[in-house]
């Protein structure tokens, strides 16, 4: 072989010249290719140069140059063409430079012979020089090798594949998966689409379609660096993975469609200088096909920006004509040569193949998710039920200080929890899907087999095989999650607590309680946990300050100090806790509830409730004697939740608080007998709606709505202003709110012991084993408390007490300020002057307005004029103009025509269509029947008094809607009458459920189970001072409307809809909520026969 080499070598020296002579002009490689056979690799390198620039050239400079090396020594073309551009170098004066030792020769020939004999021992010479991507057969050998691994996927619409894309990243065990044409929107959250164990991070188009996804595994800190949609051009997702002490890669993943625009490269040039990045990995169906000349000018645009391509097999295969295959599906990459491994795996997604790439790395160890459960497998109710008997709990009596008496109960209580159910240490290992099965995976990896024979081998029969394996797999799948959730949700149907478990395991919409691995706080990354824990109680405990680093320079004249009411109610003082009381509210505890700081869970106390009533009672009451709290029972588990947005950004979280259950108890006591004082001395504002009883969103809404309606009747103009508050609840001061419950009369005792209720509360940041820092909270009332939300709308009770001319409404913090009158600029000027004086009662109350989400509505029967005043805060901030907003769940537009909030409802229930019937295999009839009514009725329901007189072709609309989810229940199909749909259901129409609702609604009205504000709209018709049938009946009476819009009015409709079912009816006098409700029943099932063909 020595002989051989030795004679390839001497035959190139002697007898190869190249044809440009000495002194000709060499300007590029091409000038060399034309006089030598074989293919040359188009680089970017330049020989053009001046005597004065030349610049020494490397040899992996020198290797872009090369043609592509043959793969047996008969092929000399790469020898022939290596000599030619030596004696280029030679006669333009050029100095080769190489990197090996042995590098000064005296001769150019030595040079030469050298540097061609190391080619050849070297065989493979690729321009950027590194090992071999091996090419993985099946995802199990992938999965199987060691390193940061990577796939790529064109999904086609993820949400309804999401189960597939979980099997996949199962079998591959990616570390990163990036899904190409991810088809999501704005309506499909984060939670839809979630995989255990993965972060997900979103580009989505703007329209339909398009769209890329990257899921990075939780284990690794992770960053978004550029989320960015162009239109018409791709969509761009990048974010930086740290995947050891001192090495990140940023990872893209790219979508363009093959209709781009030509722009296309230039964007993504400018894209990749924004990155910023020291290693790239770029994955994502681009449209170019490797394997043609179509994609040339991205080839050059690849080897300008330094990014080699590693996929070598075609992605998109066609099996009938595989001359038409192509690669399309790349994966770019800066440095080529850490690449070791590469997979090209059959696809049951769509018709792209799964692309799958191995960087050669060591990846750390993390440490395994450890939790601590109760181990409930040999716990012994009768056997607990002994112990408890055993305790002496009358002692606790005998015991003066709330603290010790705490401690006794806690001690002794916890011991037996513990003896019968000990903590056991265990580690979470998630599993997305529990229908999958060791079978099913079997028969996966055969199917990947088949796939990898037939596209080695090309033969039809082997084509064949893979093609009914791949079937099999696809329809085998399918049957075995339809047969694991039918058996379960069959077996549980009775069982709501596990029927609604296994929906979640299924729905779309589970809510993730995962830690980010990683935040950013003043622009600095911060990765340990519990450092993250800290920044989270630090950035949630800041909303109490909210108020002090707000400054005005409005300074008014008419600011003072709040004046509260007038102390002329009764003394509020405590009546002792009765144990019957304390029993049954420990009965209506709910069993699923997790334990607060405390660690008392909540099933243990309800099962306990016959035994402990009676020592909890003698606690409860000696914490009102002695006027504290134990302090415990004052802190709080806080565990932020992600409400959508980047998770690395702390303001994208809300905190959800977790409190002692004893402490919730003793509050709901407490708030029970302070509701019925604040009753019975009628101190509540009348138009504040929220927490009360009889007054829901709806009656607030309705008052709102029906004051307009009649205001546009009278052909007056309207303005409603819809006011934000900062942290309205974790704001309040505690100290003003003292002052308020003095004032209302509440005794000084109970004062006492609100004092301390409030007063030196703690919270900290809690997940899993790890907790941070315990800190105070200075003001604020208690959220997830029963207490807080009832002390809060004490606190604003009298917020607007000055304002007379405009309307109030409230809503715990929602508020509206609205007025009507004959001019819209007097309207707007009243508006104005209510509003300095809401704002006036928030400043002395230290409450914050959000500027920016407090909106102005109009409402009129005219166009209204552009150069109207605008309406402005104390400081000066403009008030923005809508025509349309959400109060209070309803989206409300300037016309009161309720399209916008229709439309917005049609949305929400599609999505939900969407999930039933992806999973109608899932269900038995029974089931669907309930899940519909439990997930999708109820969506249907809210507002549909508001939007009953709405266009006819908006209600067609939610009538499709509502006979799909009839089809999908009843199993029948698409041309099936909705007539014979409501026959097999057993539901009537939409248009008869909203008339059994609004029926409903003015009944309670008129057995004053409303609020007083919607109660007295309704008058009882005048009799006549002549005798007549009808003086009997309740008649109401019909106020006059101009307009037919009018109508639509409350206390219009209502009293019209009223006395037609009169009619029929004939009532001398109202029966029970229950007689009314199945008489109504019955009339619907008389009038529901099917006339549609009469």
């Amino acid at each position: 072989m020595a002989f051989l080499y030795s004679a390839i070598c001497l035959f190139a020296f002697c007898y190869l010249e190249i044809t440009n002579s000495y002194g000709t002009h060499c300007t590029d490689i091409s000038d060399i290719c034309f006089n030598v056979e074989g293919t040359f690799y188009k680089g970017t390198f330049s020989l053009a140069y001046e005597k004065s620039e030349q610049p020494p050239i490397q040899m992996d400079q020198l290797f872009y140059l090369l043609p592509t090396p043959p793969k047996d020594l008969s092929n000399l073309q790469s020898v022939f063409a290596l000599n030619a551009l030596l004696s280029c170098f030679h006669k333009r004066g050029l100095h080769v430079t190489s990197t090996y030792r042995h590098s000064n020769f005296k001769s150019v020939a030595k040079q030469r012979l050298l540097i061609i004999l190391l080619l050849l021992l070297s065989g493979n010479v690729q321009p950027n020089p590194g090992p071999d991507l091996q090419n993985s057969a099946t995802p199990t050998d992938f999965k199987s090798l060691p390193g940061f691994k990577c796939i790529h996927l064109n999904v086609r619409s993820l949400l309804p594949k999401i189960d597939m894309v979980r099997i996949w990243v199962k079998s591959t065990g990616a570390d990163v998966v990036i899904i190409s044409e991810s088809w999501l929107t704005k309506s499909i959250f984060n939670n839809d689409i979630s995989i255990d164990g993965y972060n997900v991070y979103r580009a989505d188009r703007l329209k339909k379609g398009g769209g890329v996804a990257i899921y990075i595994k939780a284990k690794f800190n992770a960053s978004l660096v550029l989320s960015q949609s162009i239109s018409k051009q791709f969509e761009f997702l990048a974010v930086k993975v740290d995947i050891g002490p001192s090495c990140s890669i940023t990872v893209a993943g790219c979508y363009r469609p093959p209709s781009a625009s030509k722009e296309t490269l230039q964007s993504l040039q400018l894209l990749l200088t924004k990155l910023n990045f020291t290693e790239l990995l770029l994955a994502g169906d681009l449209n170019w096909d490797w394997l043609t000349a179509g994609s040339d000018e991205f080839k050059s645009f690849c080897d300008s920006v330094n990014l080699s391509q590693l996929v070598n097999l075609p992605t998109r295969p066609n099996i009938k004509n595989p001359q038409k295959s192509t690669l399309i599906d790349l994966i770019l990459t800066n440095v080529p040569h850490k690449y070791s491994s590469l997979g090209v795996f059959c696809n049951d997604l769509s018709d792209h193949c799964v692309v799958a790439v191995c960087r050669n790395t060591k990846i750390p160890k993390f440490k395994p998710r450890i939790v601590y459960k109760r181990n409930m497998k040999h716990f012994n109710e009768q056997a607990f039920y002994h112990d408890l008997s055993q305790v002496k709990w009358e002692n606790i009596g005998l015991i003066p200080d709330v603290e010790h008496a705490w401690a006794f109960f806690k001690e002794n209580f916890l011991q037996i929890i513990n003896n019968h159910a000990p903590f056991k240490k265990c580690r979470v290992k998630g599993r997305e899907n529990p229908w999958f099965s060791s079978d099913l995976a079997d028969m996966i990896n055969e199917r990947n087999r088949a796939w990898d024979k037939a596209r080695k081998t090309d033969l039809p029969t082997d084509w064949c095989v893979f093609k009914q394996l791949r079937n099999k797999c696809t329809s085998l799948i399918k049957k075995a999650k339809s047969e694991y959730f039918l058996s379960v949700t069959t077996e549980n149907l009775n069982n709501p607590q596990k029927f609604w478990k296994v929906i979640k395991s299924l729905s779309v919409n589970k809510i993730g309680h995962t830690l980010p691995n990683l935040i950013v706080r003043d622009s600095v990354p911060i990765h340990d946990r519990t450092q993250i824990l800290n920044c989270f109680n630090e950035h949630f405990l800041s909303a109490s300050s909210l108020f002090d680093s707000v400054t005005t320079s409005v300074t008014n004249p008419s600011t003072k100090p709040l004046q509260f009411c007038s102390n002329s109610f009764n003394s509020f003082n405590f009546v002792p806790f009765s144990s019957f009381e304390v029993h049954k509210a420990l009965k209506a505890l709910d069993s699923r509830k997790p334990p607060g700081p405390d660690l008392i869970e909540s099933y243990f106390l309800k099962l306990a409730a016959d035994y402990v009533a009676q020592p909890l009672s003698i606690l409860f009451n000696l914490s009102i004697q002695t006027k504290e709290i134990p302090a415990v029972w004052k802190s709080a588990f806080v565990f932020p939740l992600l409400k959508g947005g980047d998770p690395t950004v702390l303001t994208n979280y809300r905190p959800i608080s977790n409190l002692c259950v004893l402490a919730k108890i003793l509050e709901s006591l407490v708030c029970d007998q302070l509701k019925k004082y604040l009753h019975d001395n009628n101190i509540l504002s009348e138009f504040q709606s929220g927490f009360r009883k009889k007054h829901s969103t709806t009656t607030a809404t309705m008052k709102v709505i029906n004051d307009v309606i009649v205001a546009l009747d009278k052909k007056q103009h309207c303005a409603s202003l819809f006011i934000d508050l900062s942290k309205a609840f974790d704001t309040v001061d505690h100290s003003i709110l003292i002052d308020r419950l003095l004032s209302i009369g509440v005794s000084e005792l109970a004062i006492a012991w609100f004092s301390n209720y409030l007063h030196n509360r703690t919270q900290c940041i809690k997940h899993e084993d790890l907790c941070s820092d315990l800190v105070t909270t200075k003001k604020g009332v208690p959220q997830g408390s029963v207490l807080g939300p009832l002390l809060f709308i004490l606190y604003i009770n009298d917020v607007g007490q000055s304002v007379s001319e405009a309307n109030l409404h409230f809503y715990a913090d929602d508020t509206v300020i609205y007025c009507c009158g004959s001019s819209l600029l007097q309207v707007i000027e009243t508006l104005q002057k209510a509003f300095v004086a809401v704002q006036n009662s928030l400043l002395q109350l230290k409450l914050v307005l959000n500027a920016d989400k407090s909106k102005l509505m109009l409402f009129s029967n005219k166009k209204v004029p552009d150069d109207l005043p605008v309406v402005t805060t104390l400081e000066g901030e403009v008030i923005e103009v809508v025509e349309e907003y959400k109060y209070l769940g309803v989206l409300i537009d300037n016309s009161l025509t309720f399209k916008p909030f229709m439309e917005n409802l049609l949305k929400k229930l599609k999505l939900r269509l969407g999930f039933f019937y992806r999973n109608r295999l899932c269900f038995s009839f029974k089931a669907k029947k309930y899940l519909v009514n439990a997930t999708f009725l109820s969506v249907l329901d809210y507002g549909d008094l508001f939007y009953m007189n709405a266009p006819a072709s908006c209600l067609q609309k939610l009538d499709s809607v509502y006979h799909s989810s009839l089809r999908f229940i009843s199993n029948c199909k698409a041309m099936t009458h909705h007539c014979e749909l409501y026959k097999r259901v057993g539901w009537p129409s939409l248009s008869s459920r909203r008339q059994y609702h609004w029926h409903i609604f003015i009944y309670k009205a008129l057995a004053g189970l409303l609020p007083p504000y919607i109660c007295e709209l309704l008058k009882h018709r005048n009799l006549p001072s002549h005798s007549l049938r009808s003086n009997d009946q309740l008649l109401l009476s019909v106020p006059f409307a101009r307009t037919e819009f009018g109508k639509k009015a409350f206390v219009n409709a209502a009293p019209l809809a009223w006395n037609i079912l009169q009619k029929g009816w004939r009532l001398i006098e109202l029966p029970s909520l229950q007689v009314f409700k199945a008489k109504l029943t019955e009339k619907q099932k008389s009038t529901e026969c099917c006339n549609c063909f009469f």
